[in-house]
């Protein structure tokens, strides 16, 4: 049996960061309790036959905080296995909002015995609890912003978490709005925080902390 490990780790800054190299793509929520994920009956395992299905499960892993997982790569594509593994890891912690926001590094084996597939064990490090990720609030569009942070900021919340169904350069919208619930609460004077994952320019998350 033959192991190459890589290491990949995303810093606060690169996911604070804009980067002209993030793809024009679409990041759609995975449900994870989707049969068609997993290996069998064993729900450990997940199983991917393409590309794209190795990014969806990362994204599975991670929308469930899991600190380690399995996935059998079936992919019989142009992309051999190891350069699959390698590129999936580094857009979903880059290019992706949940694993830009969440993720802290990430690193896997690979299993190269000869079989149908390449089995990929992983370990990952968060930045966020899972307590933060299960309270991301999902909206259609930044005009729901409003409502929602003048009621998490009247009820004391510290942060507020959106993942955006739409989101087009809509940055300084987003900060107009933050400082419009400001300045009706009174609380202008406070250095509210605004972050965008994976950048401003497209984001699918926004975090807002607003700690007095």
């Amino acid at each position: 049996m033959k192991k190459s490990v890589l290491c990949l780790i995303l810093t606060a800054m690169l996911c604070l960061s804009g980067c002209g190299s993030f793809l024009e793509r679409e990041y759609s929520m995975v449900e994870p309790h989707s049969s068609t994920y997993y290996e069998s009956e064993n729900r450990s395992v997940l199983r991917a036959e393409s590309y794209q299905d190795l990014v969806n499960d990362l994204l599975v892993l991670i929308g469930n905080h899991a600190e380690e997982g399995t996935i059998f790569y079936y992919g019989t594509g142009d992309i051999p296995a190891a350069e699959a593994a390698e590129q999936a890891c580094r857009e979903v912690q880059q290019e992706t909002p949940m694993g830009a926001y969440a993720v802290d590094y990430l690193t896997y084996t690979m299993d190269d015995e000869p079989r149908n597939y390449t089995a990929i064990s992983l370990t990952l490090g968060y930045r966020r609890s899972a307590e933060q990720i299960n309270g991301i609030v999902h909206i259609s569009g930044v005009t729901a912003l409003y409502d929602l942070l003048m009621a998490a900021a009247q009820d004391g919340a510290e942060e507020l978490v959106v993942r955006v169904g739409y989101f087009d350069h809509e940055a300084d919208a987003v900060r107009a709005t933050v400082q419009q619930v400001q300045r009706e609460l009174g609380r202008a004077q406070e250095n509210w925080q605004v972050n965008f994952y994976p950048d401003a320019a497209n984001a699918g998350m926004i975090e807002i902390i607003c700690k007095k």
